[in-house]
């Protein structure tokens, strides 16, 4: 997959690809089904397909006062995209300055002069340009003018509604993984570096990953039991603890911390990827190191029976 991490660095000769656009926050399950009729499509073409998004996310940019956190980050969007196939990525930097620029502007010098579009497939709240001027029906009449066709794609329903990432931002923050996942298509995934931590949990017996997080979207202080990946591409089951361990009153701030069962080895400087199956239970303030020991081992069990058989 080729990444433009801007429009100068697209090639000079048109890639003529068949394309989608939008923030795909969380790629979800409505997400990919606007990709696979992009691959579809490009495949009766025999052209390439590629996302145009943007980075960082045009609310956090227009709209700050509301403190917008992504699902996932810039990096986390490219890895799934690379896994599901897309050719090419146009990663478009949005400030205030990129935001002036009218839907007009937006498709003639970007997706006709320098991409040559051949079709455009999107999703029916796709919004674009100055005042978010651009949308579907917009879409369809410059494609028609230039050339390029337009396909609307369904929304995907999930839970009585339309799939979106705003709903899954919702689910996320009451901690409801099941329907996160069932939106997503898999599970919530928290990614990062593994940095040197207090050493509690080796001291109580349970040494845990500690996680500097990409920047995702983290549910509800809780445990959790999750799938972590290290590395090498190993699979581990894992118990998860996001909080700020009260019990020792650190004062820390929010942590994130892995325990990755029948494990050995050194995971420092590491990345590692946490996807979060289900919430076992809230933190809790316990009255000390040896009431706090007897709880992560009721975890870790019921890590193993929530998360058995292997998906």
């Amino acid at each position: 997959m080729e990444m433009y991490p801007q429009i100068s660095s697209l090639p000079e000769e048109p890639l003529e690809p068949v394309a989608t656009l939008g923030n795909f926050d969380g790629i979800h399950r409505g997400h990919q089904a606007i990709l696979a009729r992009v691959k579809e499509e490009a495949k009766r073409l025999d052209a390439p397909t590629m996302v145009i998004t943007f980075h960082p996310h045009p609310r956090q940019v227009l709209r700050p006062e509301l403190s917008l956190q992504p699902l996932m980050s810039l990096k986390e969007r490219l890895r799934i995209l690379w896994d599901l196939g897309i050719d090419h990525v146009l990663a478009i930097p949005f400030d205030l300055d990129f935001a002036q620029r009218t839907a007009t502007e937006f498709v003639e010098d970007i997706l006709w002069e320098r991409l040559r579009l051949r079709a455009m497939y999107v999703g029916g709240d796709t919004a674009f340009g100055q005042g978010r001027q651009g949308d579907v029906r917009f879409l369809a009449s410059e494609g028609r003018r230039l050339g390029f066709a337009t396909g609307l794609v369904d929304p995907v329903l999930a839970a009585g509604g339309p799939i979106s990432s705003s709903r899954i931002r919702e689910a996320l923050s009451h901690g409801d993984m099941d329907l996160v996942a069932q939106m997503l298509g898999r599970h919530h995934a928290v990614v990062g570096q593994v940095v040197r931590g207090q050493s509690r949990g080796r001291e109580l017996g349970y040494p845990t990953a500690n996680l500097f997080s990409d920047g995702g979207c983290l549910p509800p202080g809780g445990v959790y039991a999750s799938w972590a990946t290290v590395a090498s591409g190993a699979r581990h089951l894992a118990v998860v603890n996001i909080g700020e361990r009260p019990t020792f009153g650190d004062g820390g701030g929010l942590t994130v911390e892995a325990h990755l069962l029948d494990f050995e080895g050194d995971l420092y400087d590491q990345e590692l990827r946490l996807a979060l199956a289900h919430r076992i239970r809230s933190e809790q303030d316990f009255q000390g190191p040896e009431q706090l020991k007897e709880q992560i081992a009721r975890d870790v069990a019921e890590a193993r029976r929530r998360l058995r058989p292997d998906p």
